[in-house]
């Protein structure tokens, strides 16, 4: 399938305000959002998101670090917009859109954000996020999820989803019920090699997923000492609010994830170990693209017992794993 490249421009003020256009064809009603458009064919993204400055507010821009990415197929077409910080360098307010689609340039704050009529409403948080501070904690985006930097605030969502009994039976055990305390020491430990985060669909937190590049011991405790000179990834996940299970959403997640591993952080490989037992999740794993690689006997206590797991592996570019 042709995918659809773009880049769009974040652009604050020191009045916290993010440069914004109003666009919109002759018949549609106008609507507000960042700097952004379609990339030539061989141009890259940083080149797009310069240029789409230029064209849609008259500002030369410096571009800088790589915010996220957001994915997702409209219209029967996939589409990848990647995320730039911006830092405006000269020029002054013009429209040079070759299109004619742009009607009015703006400096928006977060309050007014959180009123606009947006072209992309799915990009409002994270706009009004990064207008409010200059960052944001969004990694990336595959419509309708979003995966964001677990935050203190989580705290407390972790604890109700840790003491449900339908999903402490898949993880962690019915008999490890956390604790407030349980819930600190594990998911904000003081040092942290491990990459948390929160799950988002549609905005609305559903679940949690952590990642971490395997060090030595990591690759030992798999038995995968030969493979010391590869960027092979760790993760684990599960969907806390029950609403979302058996829609393929973790599919999803997943399958986003992986591309993620795989081109923001050069991911050669990626692990797991689901315990045998759970078909459901070996299932959802299978069908993002891993494979069973070898059984792990006695390999995590669960509910009282050893349970068996399944060591199963993907691998950049579509190589099945042998064992």
């Amino acid at each position: 399938m042709t995918v659809w490249r773009g880049a769009a421009a974040m652009c604050v003020n020191r009045s916290k305000q993010l440069l914004m256009i109003l666009q919109g064809r002759p018949e549609e009603e106008k609507r507000w959002s960042v700097p952004s458009g379609e990339a030539n064919p061989d141009e890259t993204y940083e080149a797009c998101c310069a240029r789409e400055v230029w064209e849609e507010t008259g500002y030369e821009a410096k571009i800088g670090a790589y915010l996220h990415e957001k994915s997702g197929i409209s219209r029967g077409t996939l589409y990848k917009v990647k995320y730039y910080e911006a830092e405006l360098t000269g020029g002054h307010p013009a429209l040079h859109d070759p299109d004619g689609l742009i009607y009015e340039i703006g400096w928006k704050t977060a309050g007014e954000i959180g009123e606009l009529k947006l072209s992309y409403p799915e990009d409002r948080s994270f706009l009004m996020e990064y207008a409010s501070t200059g960052a944001s904690s969004v990694l990336y985006r595959s419509n309708p999820l979003a995966v964001r930097r677990l935050g203190r605030t989580n705290a407390a969502l972790l604890h109700r989803w840790l003491n449900d009994p339908e999903l402490l039976r898949y993880y962690a055990g019915r008999d490890r019920a956390h604790t407030p305390e349980m819930v600190q020491e594990h998911f904000y430990p003081e040092e942290d090699r491990l990459n948390r985060c929160i799950v988002e669909y549609d905005g609305l937190p559903i679940g949690y997923i952590q990642f971490y590049l395997l060090d030595e011991e990591g690759r030992d405790y798999y038995g995968l000492e030969e493979y010391g000179g590869q960027r092979i990834f760790g993760c684990d996940q599960f969907i806390g609010e029950p609403a979302y299970w058996n829609r393929g959403v973790g599919k999803q997640l997943m399958s986003s994830m992986l591309r993620y591993l795989e081109e923001e952080h050069g991911a050669e490989r990626v692990v797991m170990d689901p315990q045998a037992w759970n078909e459901r999740a070996i299932a959802c794993y299978e069908r993002s693209g891993f494979r069973k690689v070898r059984l792990l006997p006695a390999q995590e206590w669960h509910e009282g017992e050893k349970r068996d797991c399944w060591l199963m592996e993907w691998r950049a570019g579509g190589a099945n794993p042998t064992g």
